[in-house]
């Protein structure tokens, strides 16, 4: 009997052992693979961490601006000129015109189409500019407008001008035929900007490994914030900011707001920043960013879903009675193997895209959304992209796009950011004497 009690064991015992090697298998092989191939934070100390933040560049605190800043201006020039040449892909003047009559559109267009046909681009440019401003809901002018882009190879806005033509107009034969004509193309030209993307991404991580970014990396952080709290109408300078998280002491002149926006980022970037090595993200550690971003400006708002209806421009988000089965949907899809396998900037910009339409919150949507698409393209390897103040209305234009149906020009205006910030740190060596890569950043033009 006693032999037999024995043997059982030692069964059981190797029973045990085997059922722990499969669980340990079954784990490595697919929630810790997952996570190292998919969220390896390789660029996760581009958000420098309390202790090694501080008092650590080349020059002494202050208020003032400091033009004797190289890297800073050097990085701030790099930015600069990308974002200026961003602005030649957008659609009209900012529809900020008047509306006119549709005999002053019509005569608009005629004459566009006059210098169109004289050679005269400039000129046709500027009344067919016009026009759009006019009329940006008349199905004809945005046809007509993305035929002379088109032919003067700017196929890209010519596909976002069809689409909207469609949107408002769907069975123009016109914009119809033109838009099958463009679509494929865009696509290729998108593909191949993902491309350039991963090449550039790749260069980076090798010439981190090798060269001295601590300068560029702390410069780029400030930068970091800088931008994305004067998208929302903060007025502070990179300088003014940097004085304030590094000595806890006000700027004259700025308000208690503005100064409560700064702290409440930085927190929430340092959160982000523990989150990379998380690997789901649920509706918790959404909370927890927003607490973050809004917790010093209002505590009792922060952290928690608005209770109380809310519109932004013509969108209409959600009612708040619905915010949380939205929510849950949302970060079902965040997690699932369809997000996981698309190319990481268009998961990441599809993420602030989806947070941005629910508009959980009363205040802090846009704040948040950039934050978990950060997120995302950090645990992805990628670097933290910012949208610059310059950008502002090409972001809130490709939005709108968004919500009109077409996901499309965000998505590549998100792959332009993340492009941009790869050149700047690269560029950022340059400055530092140090040879950067030779590519061309992808033009959206056919031949």
């Amino acid at each position: 009997m006693n032999i037999f009690v024995v043997v059982i064991s030692i069964l059981l015992s190797v029973i045990c052992v085997l059922l722990g090697l499969l669980q340990h298998f079954y784990l490595v092989s697919n929630v810790y693979k997952r996570a190292t191939i998919w969220y390896s934070p390789a660029f996760e100390d581009l958000i420098p961490t309390d202790a090694n933040k501080r008092n650590q560049l080349d020059y002494p605190l202050s208020t003032e601006s400091h033009h004797d800043d190289t890297v800073l201006n050097d990085l701030t020039s790099a930015l600069r000129s990308e974002s200026d040449e961003s602005k030649i892909m957008r659609d009209g003047s900012g529809n900020k015109m008047n509306m006119g009559t549709d005999s002053e559109v019509y005569n608009t267009i005629q004459a566009g189409l006059a210098f169109k046909i004289a050679g005269k681009k400039s000129k046709a440019m500027k009344l067919f500019e016009h026009a759009n401003a006019m009329a940006p809901d008349n199905a004809d002018v945005l046809n007509w407008y993305g035929e002379f882009l088109e032919q003067n190879h700017d196929i890209v806005t010519a596909d976002e001008l069809y689409f909207k033509a469609l949107a408002y107009s769907p069975n123009h034969q016109a914009a119809l035929s033109n838009r099958k004509r463009t679509a494929p193309v865009v696509d290729r030209l998108d593909h191949k900007l993902f491309e350039e993307i991963d090449k550039l991404k790749n260069v980076l991580k090798e010439r981190m490994k090798q060269d001295n970014f601590d300068t560029v990396k702390k410069q780029a952080y400030y930068l970091h914030i800088y931008h994305t709290v004067g998208i929302e109408g903060n007025t502070m300078t990179v300088e003014q900011l940097r004085y304030v998280l590094e000595t806890g002491h006000v700027v004259s002149g700025k308000s208690l707001l503005e100064h409560n926006e700064v702290l409440g980022l930085e927190k929430a970037m340092q959160y982000v920043k523990l989150l990379t090595r998380v690997e789901h993200i649920g509706i918790k550690e959404i909370l927890g960013i927003h607490r973050r971003v809004l917790g010093h400006v209002d505590p009792i708002k922060s952290g928690v879903f608005r209770d109380e209806k809310v519109f932004v421009g013509s969108h209409v988000p959600p009612p708040h009675n619905e915010i949380s089965a939205h929510m849950q949907n949302y970060v079902d899809w965040l997690n699932s193997e369809e997000a996981h396998s698309m190319h990481p900037v268009r998961y990441a910009a599809l993420a602030h895209y989806k947070l941005v339409d629910i508009h959980p919150f009363v205040d802090g949507n846009g704040r948040t959304s950039r934050l978990v698409m950060n997120l995302i393209l950090l645990k992805a390897g990628y670097p933290p992209v910012m949208v610059l103040k310059e950008q502002r209305d090409k972001y809130y234009d490709t939005l709108k796009s968004a919500n009109m149906g077409d996901v499309k020009p965000f998505v590549r205006f998100v792959a332009q950011c993340t492009l941009q910030i790869l050149d700047m740190y690269l560029y950022g060596t340059r400055a530092l004497s140090l040879d950067g890569p030779d590519h061309q950043v992808v033009q959206y033009s056919e031949p």
